[in-house]
């Protein structure tokens, strides 16, 4: 009986173990191609703009995110490229990326994380779409 204790006991840690390891690996380490979308519509009366699309690139670290925003005149979201390093943090449907003071900056909601593609959304009308 006291073996089988052990033997228990032994395969419960070992289960812990590599369970631990497996779940700090996340589906959004490395660099995706990012592009920020949004409605016209929800832009009532601004006539200066000519694009509500910007591309970019995103890199996940395990401790940190770096983003680049490639804007251009005419477009909504920037005049001119961006560059960010933060930190970034999942909690539920949440992708937060927050600054050094762990100041939330911008939060998502995960509509959809696949191998090759996440699908996220700030406010209503903002979207953001990651692809390999």
């Amino acid at each position: 009986m006291r073996f089988l204790r052990v033997i228990l006991i032994i395969f419960c840690i070992s289960s812990c173990t590599n369970t631990q390891s497996d779940e700090s690996e996340s589906p959004l380490l490395g660099t995706w191609k990012a592009q920020w979308v949004t409605d016209p519509a929800s832009f009532p009366g601004v006539s200066d703009v000519k694009s509500f699309t910007m591309d970019g690139e995103i890199t996940f670290y395990l401790d940190s995110v770096e983003i680049n925003a490639y804007g251009f005149p005419g477009c909504i979201f920037s005049s001119d490229t961006l560059r960010h390093s933060l930190k970034w943090l999942i909690k539920s449907d949440t992708l937060s990326f927050l600054n050094e003071d762990d100041v939330y900056g911008m939060s998502y909601k995960i509509k959809e994380i696949k191998n090759e593609r996440v699908e996220l959304q700030l406010m209503d009308d903002i979207f953001l779409s990651l692809k390999k």
